[in-house]
């Protein structure tokens, strides 16, 4: 085997590992974008609904908002906070009464400089924030009454 065909083996082994590097990584919010909790706060004040969720995805976060009839995705763009489109979408658990706003407890988990938040989801009671850095990705159960970490 020569010089050139152990070349072209490594370059296409490379171009093939790439896409998959990428997706074990995470997809993660760009640098010079806005504060998640900014871009919930926005959101927040439209008065849609309750906030249940948002992930970074595609290269735009996705905010979901539900109402007791409907649910529906919203697509910011992750630099200017500018609605991108929105979708109705499948509905979710509703947040329980006299809870703080989301865009309040993401603004406490931004302010301790952790990692970097890619993914919110409320879920049994609990805002699971999903935070990631150098490949590595943790899970924090935040109380949504107070703000706490929980587990």
């Amino acid at each position: 085997m020569n010089y050139k065909s152990i070349t072209a083996i490594f370059l296409i082994f490379s171009l093939l590992l790439s896409p998959l590097a990428v997706v074990l990584a995470g997809e993660m919010p760009p640098q010079g974008g806005k504060p998640l909790s900014l871009l919930l706060k926005s959101v927040e004040e439209q008065k849609l609904g309750s906030i249940t969720g948002a992930e970074f995805d595609n290269g735009q976060w996705g905010v979901k908002v539900c109402t007791t009839a409907v649910c529906q995705k919203l697509y910011l763009d992750p630099k200017s906070g500018e609605e991108i489109r929105r979708r109705n979408t499948v509905f979710d658990e509703i947040l329980p009464a006299k809870v703080l706003a989301l865009s309040t407890i993401i603004q406490s988990v931004e302010a301790r400089e952790l990692w970097i938040i890619t993914e919110v989801e409320f879920d049994t009671g609990f805002w699971e924030v999903e935070i990631r850095k150098d490949g590595q990705k943790i899970k924090l159960a935040i109380d949504p009454r107070n703000g706490e970490i929980s587990r």
